[in-house]
């Protein structure tokens, strides 16, 4: 059962018993701040994890940057050589690198968007905790005030001294409760993104993939000429 079918499950019984019970109020936001708790820590540790990997696709996305250019200086110099097979060898390799990169750029821009969006529920969780906490001990107080009432003033049912506590206004706290909830586990959402790894240059290739080799290959040629001239 998810924390907002706990809480709605806690707040209808409740609703519908008349609160019959001083202590009722004080329970249902213990409950919701117990459950609080559990998915801002939660939340807490996904952001530990996302700022990980965002260090590791930064550090990917450098390294085949490298990969790359260290494939174009080696197809340069196997056309300086006349090694045509070579030189097309070390174009694809490089092309594989930069297309690593560019997922690797995309996936660490996409974990960051991820980060800034969860740091900021994160705080808006907290300051409802605080929030909460304080409601919460303002019910208690109340229900102690009450259960201090001498009989003689409040010779009435239970039920009917707990009429004072406004059950249509518990019941909206408890929607607004519910909504905030929902607004921020429906953001908690990981980048689905993985980066494959660049090492196996030897895989089939596509027809774009063989005119883009084509095209970088003859831009290295022209560039082998110039240096000669």
């Amino acid at each position: 059962m998810s924390i907002l079918q706990r809480i709605a499950t806690l707040t209808k019984a409740a609703l519908h018993e008349g609160l019959n019970r001083l202590e009722d109020p004080v329970m249902m936001t213990g409950q919701y701040l117990r459950d609080l708790e559990d998915k801002i820590a939660e939340a807490e540790q996904r952001s530990r994890d996302l700022q990980a990997a965002a260090r590791l696709l930064e550090r990917r996305q450098k390294e085949y940057h490298m990969l790359a250019e260290l494939s174009e200086g080696d197809a340069l110099k196997a056309l300086e050589s006349g090694d045509e097979a070579k030189a097309q060898q070390a174009v694809m390799a490089k092309l594989t690198y930069t297309e690593s990169e560019k997922e690797c750029a995309t996936g660490l821009e996409e974990t960051r968007q991820v980060l800034a969006g969860l740091g900021y529920e994160i705080a808006a969780a907290k300051e409802e905790r605080v929030r909460l906490k304080a409601k919460r001990t303002e019910l208690a107080e109340r229900a102690e005030r009450l259960r201090k009432v001498p009989d003689s003033v409040t010779p009435a049912p239970s039920r009917a001294a707990f009429s004072g506590l406004n059950t249509h206004s518990a019941a909206r706290g408890f929607e607004r409760m519910e909504e905030k909830i929902q607004e921020w586990e429906a953001r908690q959402t990981l980048p689905g993104r993985y980066v494959s790894p660049a090492a196996d240059t030897e895989g089939s290739v596509d027809a774009r993939v063989k005119e883009q080799a084509a095209a970088e290959l003859e831009r290295l040629r022209e560039r082998t000429k110039g240096s000669e001239q």
